[in-house]
């Protein structure tokens, strides 16, 4: 479980000193420096064995923490977007973490190593993917353009290297412009980028976008300097992907003749790599092991006769080339891992991905390491394992191998891009306005409900009015008068006043009986009930229980029910007399198998108002198309179910949570006597509740004999 997932789980729970101690630890680790402040505050405030959570604020993942900025975002293209692209609604990047991940684990389990672990030809920078218009190599995570996705007869996506005719790809929009064609069927890939939303806030002026014209509009027209910026601007950096082509799919395209390593002996070049890089450390050629040691920071290498081809002796040389760019004088990573630990692998995977890249300069065969494969097979159920709890893993471990790469080539290793918004922002601040500046002022508009907190920005120059397009809130409290204007032009933009807002949303509602208790309120807008749980916890108990509630109200009920078996299995059955009654299971539709499920999850939206799922994992959609669904049809309420392991994590990754609006946790035990659901979410909802599956009813909340507290 993810550390923001893991805070935000605290509340409603009663902990022990101790397990706010050990978030702590993970928060200090991952330098996160908000949930540091607020747990820190609580310990030091309170000498108690055992609190009572109570979390005020929320902390939304809607980008990447200090730490992780640092790593990924230099190898990761910037774009400045316009607002009407949806940057300022705070995308999560889970999705795209997870579409990464998945692949790379389920590449290790179709195949068994990774990719670039066996045979393959690269052709140095005439070879390697890069986009059609800007001839930029892709880099990072982004390499992965260099590996087509198959998919196995489940329909998981894995990677195999490309032959390609032509190394480029472009956008839908490049394709037209260049006046080519798209051929028939032709398979989209996805581009990792980053955004960023600028927001200001210095408690007169807000002002937030991600368009940075927009940004350098604002900041001019308001007069604001440097420090103005450096005390009241965020920067916050989304992850983000857009959609490209391979070059081979496409007609009409003209290429440009290759250069590069045309005239250059492969080897040689692999040689000039290694020859210059700066800071080396001490190289030995002894003995039959080849090894990075920090202690010394002496790297050994067999001699290159010992190798069955040169090749493998140069990609050999990258992989420990990498490892000596994380020594303390260099790029300071953790090298004190030992086999079997997460540093460990993530050294390892560092290391491998950064002889990738340099066996792709060097334009030369990129093989497997001599009589490695019982070392990859060990190695890489290490990996798998830190994936799955990890969906960050690979990005950054591909990141931090770019970043050596460069440090080995003597490249700068902050992105152009990231240096490019650091410098716009510098040359907006120290820009003073001079006689012709434009000055801002303030013109109060005066009324009670919602125009009481606005005010519309007006600019004056030679006694010419214009209107800033800004909307700023007020802090302090506005005279009530000359109303009707300012709230007339925010209802034609859209906007409804607060004070006709109802006391409480009309389609909020509560289901019959015990489970309604124990849900309580809902509101069927993009809704999401998420149930997980090990083994043995009955998770799909409670699901039919779900259902019968609906169906006692004579909401129909579609249930795919995989786990059991369908309509047909003696398990399904059993569940249905046991956990249904005659009025609900009148309005509960069951099937146990789904052969296009996306497709067919369309049609059930249009029939019904609630979809049941025993177990997500098994509907084999994807978090894009769920959230397509969603979106269409936002009256349908889902409800997942979800395995967890016995480390907490959920089968398939976190981004099977799919952002649920709801989320139930199933504690497992042999005696069904003793298995209760608890709530870890459910937004204005008393989350202290347990229910008895096997009673069928809420059982009384346990009291509280320790001191309760509130994480603010």
């Amino acid at each position: 479980m993810d550390l923001i997932t893991s805070f935000n789980n605290l509340n409603g729970k009663t902990v022990k000193r101790s397990v706010l101690k050990s978030l702590l630890k993970r928060a200090k680790k991952q330098k996160h420096s908000i949930i540091t402040s607020r747990i820190s505050k609580v310990l030091e405030q309170n000498n108690d064995i055992l609190f009572t959570i109570e979390i005020m604020d929320f902390i939304e993942s809607t980008g990447l923490s200090g730490a992780e900025q640092r790593i990924i975002l230099p190898t990761l293209e910037y774009i400045s977007e316009e607002d009407t692209e949806g940057g300022l609604n705070g995308v999560s990047p889970d999705d795209i973490y997870s579409y990464i991940t998945d692949l790379i684990i389920n590449t290790i389990e179709k195949v068994g190593h990774l990719p670039w672990q066996k045979d393959w030809v690269g052709s140095g920078s005439d070879g390697a993917a890069k986009n059609y218009v800007s001839k930029k190599e892709y880099t990072g995570a982004n390499f992965l353009l260099n590996f087509d996705i198959k998919f196995d007869k489940d329909g998981k996506g894995y990677l195999v290297p490309i032959k390609f005719i032509q190394p480029y790809y472009l956008t839908f929009n490049q394709i037209k412009e260049t006046g080519a064609s798209l051929k028939k069927d032709s398979k989209a890939r996805r581009v990792i980028y980053y955004t960023m939303i600028f927001s200001f806030d210095n408690g007169v002026l807000q002002f937030k976008t991600t368009d940075r014209e927009k940004f350098t509009e604002f900041v001019k027209s308001n007069g604001l300097t440097k420090e103005d910026l450096r005390e009241h601007l965020t920067k916050i950096p989304v992850i983000k992907y857009y959609n490209v082509f391979r070059a081979d799919d496409c007609t009409g395209l003209k290429f440009p003749e290759p250069t590069g390593n045309k005239d250059v002996n492969p080897i040689e070049q692999a040689q000039n790599l290694i020859d210059g890089y700066k800071d080396p450390p001490t190289y030995t050629f002894v003995g039959d092991r080849a090894y990075y040691q920090p202690s010394t920071d002496k790297l050994n290498m067999p001699n290159i006769k010992a190798f069955k081809k040169e090749a493998s002796y140069y990609c050999t040389f990258f992989h420990e080339l990498t490892h000596s760019t994380g020594a303390k004088k260099r790029l300071n990573r953790d090298m004190t891992g030992t086999f079997g630990s997460k540093p460990y692998a993530y050294e390892e995977l560092i290391a491998e991905l950064g002889a990738v890249f340099m066996c792709s300069e060097s334009g030369i065969l990129f093989q497997t390491k001599e009589n490695s494969a019982k070392y990859l097979k060990n190695w890489n159920t290490v990996l798998v394992s830190e994936l799955e709890n990890d969906n960050r893993f690979f990005l950054k471990a591909s990141a931090q191998s770019q970043k050596a790469v460069n440090y080995i080539l003597g490249r700068n290793t902050e992105s152009e891009e990231t240096e490019i918004v650091k410098e716009e922002v510098k040359k907006v601040a120290s820009k003073r306005p001079g006689k012709k500046k434009v000055k801002a002022k303030v013109t109060r508009t005066k009324k009670a409900g919602l125009s009481a907190s606005i005010e519309v920005i007006k600019n004056t120059e030679s006694n010419r009015k214009r209107t800033v397009p800004t909307v700023v809130k007020r802090r302090e409290k506005p005279n009530i008068s000359n109303q009707d204007k300012s709230l007339n032009e925010l209802e034609k933009l859209g906007f409804i006043s607060a004070n006709s807002a109802p006391q409480e949303a009309k389609d909020v509602f509560v289901l019959g009986g015990e489970i309604g208790k124990f849900l309580q309120k809902q509101q069927p807008h993009k809704a999401l009930i998420l149930i997980k749980g090990n083994k043995h916890s009955s998770k799909s108990q409670l699901a039919m229980q779900i259902a019968n509630a609906f169906g006692e109200q004579q909401t129909p009920v579609a249930y795919i029910d995989y786990e059991q078996g369908g309509i047909e299995s003696k398990d399904t059955v059993d569940s249905i007399n046991r956990n249904t009654t005659e009025a609900g299971r009148k309005y509960i539709a069951i099937k146990g198998y789904l052969e296009n499920p996306f497709e067919e999850l369309q049609g059930f939206c249009k029939v019904v108002k609630v979809i049941i799922a025993d177990s997500v994992t098994d509907l084999k959609i994807t978090a894009d198309q769920l959230n397509y669904l969603r979106t269409k049809y936002p009256k349908i309420i889902w409800c997942f179910i979800s395995q967890v392991k016995e480390n907490g994590a959920m089968y398939g990754g976190n981004k099977m949570a799919h952002n649920p609006t709801s989320v139930i946790h199933c504690s497992s035990h042999q005696d069904p006597k003793q298995r209760f659901a608890t709530l870890e979410k459910n937004r204005g909802n008393d989350l202290t509740l347990k229910y008895s599956m096997y009673y069928k009813k809420v059982v009384n909340k346990p009291k509280k004999n320790k001191l309760s507290f509130k994480v603010k």
